[in-house]
């Protein structure tokens, strides 16, 4: 008898250490849990643009837009809606513009969310790009109220870029305040460098100013024949010596 309730107690202290273990691993992941949480929250409180990822990159309908304005390394181009809801090129020319290019800009703008969000001190402006900026584009809505974005380099995969939404000031100055910073898609950077010819629409009305605006020569009338009619010619007679 004596041995066996010696044979028992290995296997008592096998149970009892497997239960402590699992106890000790349950208040382990508890604790990080929380210290994890706890961080998160601080980290939520100290910069809570950080943590807003939820929300697309700017806040509007595409019925409000009444104008966009896109400044890049070439030039600008500016786009006014139309009464009939169409969209038409007034800088550098003045043509119909390209519904799709519209759609697909407004729609990177209103619906894609930022991938993450940073801050930016004013003085690392030239480590985001910001110096020289790849863009600006500037959405003018009904009430006259505008939202800009302005785009900056690449961050460090390549595959995404830096960009900052109505900045209070700009350009950074330094000794300011931070700005937050949107990781923004590939497609945003996308839509602000479409060249001027994808912006047209395919059958571009001509320039004002141009061969449109010149008055349409008047038709032609039935070939004139080369044969001019041939009148009669009527001899004066001679006086008589007489007379």
């Amino acid at each position: 008898m004596v041995s066996k309730r010696r044979a028992n107690v290995p296997m008592k202290l096998q149970r009892t250490t497997l239960i402590l273990v699992g106890l000790a691993l349950l208040l382990g992941a508890g604790v990080i849990l929380s210290e994890s949480q706890w961080f998160k929250s601080l980290k939520s409180k100290a910069n809570p643009e950080l943590e807003d990822t939820q929300s697309p990159i700017l806040t509007f309908s595409e019925g409000e837009v009444k104008a966009i304005t896109l400044k890049r390394g070439e030039g600008t181009l500016s786009l006014e809606r139309q009464a009939d809801d169409s969209w038409r090129l007034t800088r550098p020319i003045q043509s119909g513009a390209e519904a799709g290019a519209v759609a697909f800009l407004l729609s990177r703008l209103n619906t894609d969310r930022p991938l993450q969000r940073v801050t930016m001190q004013p003085d690392q402006a030239a480590d985001f790009g910001f110096t020289e900026p790849m863009g600006t584009v500037t959405l003018t809505l009904g009430d006259d109220r505008r939202h800009t974005l302005i785009l900056g380099g690449p961050d460090f995969s390549g595959s995404a870029y830096y960009a900052v939404v109505d900045p209070p000031s700009w350009p950074p100055q330094a000794g300011g305040e931070p700005y937050p910073v949107l990781v923004v898609n590939v497609d945003v950077a996308t839509a602000l460098q479409r060249p001027l010819g994808e912006w047209q629409a395919a059958n571009p009305e001509e320039p004002l100013g141009g061969e449109a605006d010149q008055p349409a020569p008047a038709p032609e009338g039935p070939a004139q024949s080369d044969k001019s009619e041939t009148l009669p010619v009527l001899e004066t007679p001679a006086p008589s010596q007489g007379e």
